[in-house]
């Protein structure tokens, strides 16, 4: 498992231990080491960005599941180019060069605006470089995620009861803005929307993913899929969710769409990962991300998703 200690990546872990799986953990520190063997899991040492380690963590392995990301990095390493382009070439080397017989990886749905971003551009990279290779795989484009974006909108109710939460990490652009915007719906009644709020997309939440990710490292079809959720919403559609879950009437606070560009090319110098962020925000103001209309993906894998409404109550029982 690659990226065991992120959100997504420790779920997958936790359904694959459920179903009696036996899992290697990728962790770089011992901390993260102990949580894995408290969990069931072999933790071992190793990094996508040191070539050196892949090849004793793939070593034995009939299946390398593959969520880590750099999106909101932890360390000063997980650059986009070192993570994204350079890390999961060696991750491809090393499963190839052991004989793993599946690679599961996390990818991302492509956008009309992808090549200002370095971390589309490289998941189209690497899913080329999977395909190319000729090992079995499962490849998820992954729509905008529950956890974070409804978070990010001003409320902590999406990551009560979550583990390994990504908008809790300490990056410090996102746990600034969270600090800013965290309790804004519940106590100031104001919800975050980016740019008008009218695009549409298939919002899915992490435990969904983790059960497909889950179910394609067991078998199953190969290829690339869309793993967005059941429904296509648009981010007013959401804030009418919270207004009925909290039983009262929310201001909308818009964010133009132009102030997530300008900002995204502002901050490219001397702030990649804060860029990136700004840009993803852009291309959900501006773009529609409507993914597996018909329900092609989860019915392949035996999953049922989640509505987004569902979600939000689930959190909003976990007080």
């Amino acid at each position: 498992m690659v990226g065991a200690t992120g959100q997504l990546g420790l779920a997958v872990v936790k359904r694959l231990l459920e179903a009696g799986r036996p899992v290697r953990a990728m962790v770089r520190n011992a901390r993260s080491a102990e949580r894995m063997r408290a969990l069931g899991a072999v933790p071992i040492m190793a990094d996508l960005t040191d070539p050196a380690s892949l090849n004793p963590a793939c070593s034995q392995i009939s299946v390398v599941v593959a969520t880590a990301n750099s999106a909101v990095p932890s360390d000063s390493r997980d650059t986009f180019e070192a993570v994204e382009l350079h890390g999961y070439q060696n991750l491809l080397q090393a499963a190839m060069k052991a004989g793993v017989s599946r690679l599961v990886y996390t990818s991302a749905v492509p956008s009309n605006n992808g090549k200002m971003l370095p971390f589309l551009r490289y998941k189209l990279d690497t899913e080329n470089s999977i395909r190319e290779s000729g090992i079995d795989h499962v490849i998820f484009r992954t729509g905008v995620f529950m956890d974070v974006s409804f978070a990010m909108m001003g409320s902590m109710i999406p990551v009560r009861g979550s583990e390994g939460a990504t908008v809790l990490r300490p990056f410090p652009f996102v746990a600034s803005h969270l600090k800013r915007v965290k309790d804004s719906i519940e106590k100031d009644g104001v919800a975050m929307v980016a740019g008008d709020g009218t695009t549409r997309h298939s919002f899915v939440c992490i435990d969904d993913l983790s059960r497909l990710h889950a179910a394609a490292a067991g078998g199953g079809p190969s290829g690339a899929f869309d793993a967005g959720g059941p429904q296509a919403l648009t981010f007013l559609d959401i804030v009418g969710i919270y207004e009925a879950l909290l039983n009262v009437k929310l201001r909308v606070k818009k964010t133009p769409a132009w102030i997530f560009r300008l900002l995204c090319l502002a901050m490219r110098p001397f702030n990649p990962a804060g860029s990136n962020l700004m840009g993803l925000n852009y291309i959900a103001a501006t773009e529609n991300s409507i993914l597996d209309p018909d329900g092609k993906t989860p019915a392949a894998f035996g999953v049922t998703l989640t509505t987004a409404e569902s979600f939000l109550r689930s959190r909003y029982a976990a007080r």
